[in-house]
């Protein structure tokens, strides 16, 4: 199921975070946002989510207009994981994790059940355990397991990821990458705002360059990619390497 933006507009006061943006997000692919500080990466994922209010312009599943699907609808095709968990209270990762089914099927069912969604990101052995009392990047794997619950990729399901490897060592930058590749394999597509040009080149099908609200450059990952976009997009240079663009003063 195709997620769309068509011409949104989201505006803070004077300041125009998203600007007429135009965006297809198609089934089956993994596309990642870049952009520098304050670009709107994060007003972008979470107007795709239908969780930021738009001035102008529309999102749309599918079909149909974002906001003419009711929660619960929303709720079983899109998951969508900030950068922090935003969890309080005295919840263990099983039951932040067994969010997931509520929020889909009225608690009936996910889409996989929790141990399995828990061990997939390597916290089998923490289950038990507060929420509160594990590591920033433990969080942000146990908000990824909840969407592996709530999310069924061969429906059609989105996940809308904002810096899912902030707080990630590389072994686990692996891992995440490929419970992404996995889920768009079976049929979903995945958004997921990045910082990490190395991290995006790794794993993107697709890209969306992003400054000042503005869409400057997307489409295939290894075009969209390039070092002259990227220096156009950071301002500064960018050089090809066998590992991808890096910046032109870590060529090395």
């Amino acid at each position: 199921m195709t997620l769309a933006a068509l011409a949104i507009t989201v505006q803070f006061g004077s300041i125009k975070a998203l600007d007429a943006v135009d965006l297809e997000i198609p089934p089956g692919s993994l596309t990642v946002v870049l952009g520098p500080n304050a670009a709107g990466k994060s007003t972008l994922v979470r107007g795709l989510a239908g969780v930021q209010s738009i001035e102008t312009g529309m999102v749309r599943l599918g079909d149909r207009d974002l906001a003419a699907w009711s929660d619960v609808q929303r709720a079983a095709r899109i998951g969508y994981l900030p950068q922090r968990a935003g969890v309080t209270g005295p919840f263990s990762v099983r039951d932040v994790v067994g969010f997931g089914r509520y929020a889909s099927r009225g608690g009936r069912v996910g889409h996989l059940p929790v141990e399995a969604a828990v061990d997939r990101v390597g916290l089998g052995a923490e289950i038990d355990r507060p929420l509160a009392d594990l590591s920033i990047g433990q969080q942000q794997r146990v908000g990824l397991a909840r969407t592996l619950v709530q999310i069924d990729p061969s429906g059609g399901g989105v996940l809308l990821l904002d810096e899912p490897f902030s707080a990630q060592d590389p072994h686990e930058i692996e891992r995440i990458a490929a419970i992404l590749r996995r889920f768009t394999e079976a049929g979903g597509a995945v958004v997921a705002a990045l910082h990490d040009v190395s991290v995006a080149w790794s794993i993107a099908d697709r890209a969306v360059l992003l400054a000042g609200g503005r869409v400057l450059h997307h489409g295939e990952a290894e075009v969209t990619l390039s070092p002259s976009h990227l220096g156009e997009l950071y301002g500064t240079s960018f050089v090809a390497s066998s590992h991808g663009p890096v910046p032109a003063s870590r060529s090395r």
